[in-house]
């Protein structure tokens, strides 16, 4: 291959770097052989998705780092790696009861191999000339660091030096639990007099931690052939990186610390790390949660981290979704982590096997179902350009199982789906895109630490929404979005603009309302108090003040169809986090552009929850606005948040509400009051959209309405007529595209199905599309913009005439009325 064929090929590839995560399990033989014919099953399994890429890196989990922290220099030497399956250090966890509880660590085989470092360096020297001979390919390795106990027995962490594992704030060590800790990013060692490469003569007393691991990797990584080192787990974010709470937030108060002490607690590690190990490229896995969550329960610095190039990519999405179902949760912390961008691009990754623990998710947790590959990769960024952006590096934890095996079926049945993902990726924004403050959350909880109740609602109230069905999986930062040419603010006109009231100041409000009038579309969350948003909103700050506790709820709103007693509306609001009390009324009853979709009454007391408002010299232009208010109760320590009992409403559900004043019906049918909703997102690709989802509870059906009518799918026959929406059976996981949109008054089954692309007399064709059974319809069709404005669309009625549809486009769609019968619509 020339230089020239070579470029060009590499430029067409759809991803920057393919991740292969693996631990040292399947090495079950330190022979050379044997090492080689492990690395070339991993690489042949992995191929197609290699293949994507212009590059490739191989994630080596060794152990748990420890191998990192005892490395005195000498290849010779053993060291302990993580080869058992449960739980190491069972003493850190209080749910192992005794030493015959089942979850302790046991060898994952009779007798693994010992490793030394030069079997190690062997390792990875195998992988790179492999994948460099073989598939031509440049490899990268990387090593983690994790800071908790759980992967591997270490003598170091929890003997010789346990002091790393205790956290000091304000003069005292700050916990949630007595018995699970991790290491503590800006701890600092007890003097040590053993041989380390950094210290040949011993740790000296004081000695920060950031300090010792920065000298060790910058021994370590080069000697062993490692290009770079992966932060596990939220190590260097958080010393609470598996709860919801953090040293700022115990579940009952906050705020806790100084903004100031822990942020720069917590940069004092990066900032002596960077200095000891310069050169060396760090990623980060994160913490389970997201930028405004971890600034209010840890007040981590992630805009500092961003400007000072410590990282090169944000944290991937969290593979907990897997483990807890949480999706909304997973998409709201991926969302807000990517809005900026430290560089050029950012990772997608996706839980396939584990290889310390029971479960590999693709079988155990997903059943193999690929909503947490269509799920995330239905999200996009929008750059400066006002384009979308897909992330750049796909990573894989992990590619062997527990037991060391390297499974063909899972990339086998996982690669396709990936693949399919980027050949619909999005090309513009969706329904709704997530204008995030990035930058301007930060500057909160830096100014005022009694803002932090605000920052932790922000996040929070959009993961319950997701949890519920509101489809917003387009996001762009604030930063970006103020940099952007008119032209390219020009692409958003077709998408809701999702904004949190608690960010904007008079210019920034200012600017939303010239999008509304002039024709945009925004969606506010959260209390308003500015002068500005409550005029442009019509409303006014309450004369009786603000109210919380319990209220009842009226809603005007259409809702999900529940079987079952609903009961009341009730609910219970918490103003410490849940920004603040609820304290606002209409301003002008009489403002004929006002809909108001939801009142909180108290003794009396009325308060507006959710409204919109548009008038007729806004062309169009319409703002909405839910209060909202999150569902969740005082408790101890635990993951998560705990929900109130099912009496007391989420309010973030009157997100997915409130497009309806926008055109949008999306409601759904549940069989009882404690059905979980269906997560859905709608992506935007080739000027089709594309709606994908995935159902908790399968029993759930989908009622479906858009401005142009009800969204027609490929195989599937919808009941249509008296303007409703169209009710949907879909499965668990579904991806659907959709082309065509109908509206009749008179009641059909109408089915849509993909034909055989049959050539016409004019023309060759690409696709064909059926639709039948249609009553004096109105038919809006979404073909691709390059077929649209080819002429190359044609339309058949029946079997045989044409129809003629110059005069019918209206921008990027046609639309037809008067249609009953079939028609064949092909490009």
């Amino acid at each position: 291959m020339n230089k020239v064929t070579q470029k060009a090929s590499i430029s067409s590839k759809q991803l920057k770097r393919a991740t292969l995560e693996m631990s040292l399990k399947p090495f079950k033989s330190l022979e050379q052989s044997a090492i080689e014919e492990v690395c070339m099953e991993a690489l042949r399994q992995w191929q197609p998705l290699i293949g994507m890429a212009e590059s490739a890196s191989l994630l080596l989990w060794v152990s748990d780092g420890s191998e990192i922290l005892t490395w005195n220099g000498q290849h010779e030497d053993e060291f302990e790696w993580a080869r058992y399956i449960g739980f190491a250090n069972e003493e850190m966890f209080s749910h192992v009861q005794d030493k015959s509880d089942p979850h302790i660590a046991r060898l994952y085989t009779d007798n693994p191999v010992r490793f030394t470092y030069g079997d190690l360096r062997r390792v990875v020297d195998s992988f790179k000339r492999i994948v460099a001979d073989q598939f031509g390919v440049h490899l990268e390795v990387g090593i983690p660091f994790d800071a908790g106990p759980e992967f591997a027995y270490s003598d170091f962490k929890y003997k010789d030096h346990p002091e790393i594992n205790r956290a000091e704030l304000g003069g005292t060590y700050v916990s949630l639990k007595a018995d699970y800790t991790v290491v503590c990013s800006w701890s600092k060692l007890n003097a040590d007099s053993s041989a380390y490469a950094a210290y040949p003569g011993g740790i000296p007393e004081g000695t920060p931690f950031g300090e010792f691991l920065g000298r060790q990797c910058a021994s370590f990584l080069p000697a062993i052939g490692f290009d770079y080192i992966w932060f596990s787990n939220g190590f260097a974010l958080s010393y609470f990186p598996w709860t919801y709470l953090g040293a700022n937030y115990n579940g009952t108060d906050l705020p806790l610390a100084d903004y100031s002490e822990l942020s720069s607690k917590m940069m004092s590690f990066w900032d002596l790390f960077k200095r000891e190990c310069p050169g060396v490229r760090t990623e980060v896995r994160g913490t389970n949660y997201g930028t405004g969550m971890d600034l209010a329960k840890d007040y981590i610095p992630l805009l500092e981290l961003y400007e000072k190039k410590y990282l090169d990519f944000p944290p991937p999405n969290s593979p907990w979704g897997a483990l807890n179902y949480d999706f909304g949760l997973e998409l709201t912390g991926y969302m807000s982590r990517i809005a900026e961008l430290p560089g050029e691009t950012y990772p997608y990754r996706f839980y396939v096997n584990d290889p310390w623990f029971w479960q590999n998710p693709w079988w155990d947790y997903y059943d193999r179902e690929p909503h947490d590959i269509y799920g995330p990769l239905s999200v996009a960024r929008i750059n400066v350009s006002g384009a979308p952006q897909m992330p750049g590096i796909v990573e894989i934890l992990t590619i062997d199982t527990e037991k060391g095996e390297l499974w063909g079926d899972g990339p086998a049945e996982v690669i396709p789906h990936i693949q399919k993902a980027f050949r619909e990726a999005p090309d513009e924004p969706g329904l709704v895109t997530w204008l995030y403050p990035f930058r301007e959350l930060h500057e909160t909880v830096q100014g005022d630490n009694e803002a932090s109740g605000r920052v932790f609602f922000h996040d929070w109230f959009v993961r319950c929404a997701i949890n519920h069905g509101f489809p917003v999986n387009t996001v762009i930062g604030t930063d970006t979005f103020r940099a952007m040419s008119a032209d390219a603010r020009r692409k958003l006109n077709d998408t809701i603009l999702f904004v949190s009231s608690m960010w904007l100041d008079d210019a920034r409000i200012t600017e939303l309302a010239d999008i509304v009038q002039g024709g945009g579309k925004v969606l506010l969350y959260g209390d308003v108090r500015q002068p500005g948003l409550l005029e442009l909103l019509n409303l006014q700050a309450a004369e009786g003040g603000g109210l919380e506790g319990d209220l009842a709820l009226e809603l005007s709103f259409e809702e999900d169809q529940v079987y079952g007693d609903r009961g009341e509306r009730k609910l219970r609001h918490r103003a410490d986090i849940g920004d603040g009390t609820l304290g606002v009324t209409l301003r002008h009853k009489e403002d004929a552009g006002t809909r108001v979709g939801a009142v909180a009454a108290q003794d009396g007391e009325e308060r507006i929850f959710a409204l919109s408002r548009s008038l007729p010299e806004w062309k169009g232009g319409r703002i909405g606005w839910v209060r909202g208010s999150l569902p969740f109760i005082k408790a101890g320590v635990t993951h998560l948040p705990v929900r109130e009992d099912i009496e007391w409403m989420d309010t973030s559900i009157l997100l997915r509400y409130m497009l309806q004043d926008f055109g949008l019906s999306l409601q759904q049918v549940k069989q009882d009051p404690e059905s979980q909703s269906a997560l859905l997102f709608v992506s935007r690709h080739q000027n089709g959209f594309i709606m994908t989802g995935c159902k908790q509870d399968s029993s759930v059906q989908l009622k479906l309405r858009f401005p142009d009518g009800v969204p027609l799918f490929p195989g599937q026959t919808v009941i249509l007529g008296d303007g409703e929406a169209g009710l949907y059976s879909l499965d668990r996981t579904f991806r659907e595209e959709c082309r065509v949109f109908v509206n009749q008054r008179e009641r059909s089954r109408v089915s849509c199905r993909e034909n055989q692309p049959t050539p016409s007399k004019m023309k060759r064709m690409v696709r064909t599309f059926s639709i039948s059974n249609l009553l004096d319809a109105e038919v809006t069709i979404y073909p691709p913009l390059e077929m649209l404005e080819s002429g190359a669309v044609e339309i058949k009625r029946g079997d045989s005439s044409i129809l003629n549809w110059s005069g019918l486009q209206e921008d990027n769609r046609l639309r037809l009325v008067g249609i009953t019968g079939t028609i064949h619509v092909s490009w």
